[in-house]
């Protein structure tokens, strides 16, 4: 008997730490999964925002002479293809709209449904011609795992400021 009490407790004690393993493995795996998607996201919505261009019409923007406006749950621009472009959240996912003559030209969502994507907030610093500052960017955004428990889903936060490449002098 007391072999086999002896016995349970090793193959006891030898199942819980194979099972922590699997989870921690889940665990590292999962936040992986979130850095990889926002990681990739982030470096593509900087590139784009790093060489938004003038709006001199106003073409994209409702103001003339903006670098930058922020919409409904996003911001817009134009890109260096001098296409009206959006980023936007939608359906907790990060969507990438463009747009001509008012009307939506193609939508590309950035980032899958597995992470999703809580938040996006965006902040601008002079995106105007007349407040003598270099157009700045902040955006923000909380991307979550998927997970069987709400406190097993990985939760990272991501924020970062980028300036516009070209000097924003006024035209």
């Amino acid at each position: 008997l007391v072999a086999v009490f002896m016995f349970s407790l090793i193959i006891g004690g030898a199942t819980n730490m194979l099972l922590a393993g699997i989870a921690g493995q889940r665990s590292s795996l999962a936040m992986q999964e979130l850095l990889d998607q926002s990681s990739s996201v982030a470096e593509y919505m900087t590139r784009s925002l790093r060489q938004a261009k003038k709006d001199l019409g106003p073409v994209c923007l409702s103001v003339r002479g903006m670098n930058y406006e922020l919409t409904q749950g996003g911001i817009m621009f134009i890109n260096v293809g001098g296409q009206c472009q959006e980023f936007r959240l939608t359906e907790a996912r990060i969507e990438e709209v463009f747009w001509t003559g008012g009307e939506i030209t193609s939508q590309v969502f950035l980032t899958s449904d597995n992470p999703a994507v809580t938040s996006l907030h965006f902040l601008l610093k002079g995106e105007g011609q007349d407040d003598d500052l270099q157009s700045r960017v902040t955006f923000a955004f909380e991307i979550e795992g998927q997970g069987a428990k709400p406190e097993s889903r990985p939760k990272l936060q991501f924020q970062t400021t980028i300036s516009q490449r070209t000097v924003d002098v006024p035209n």
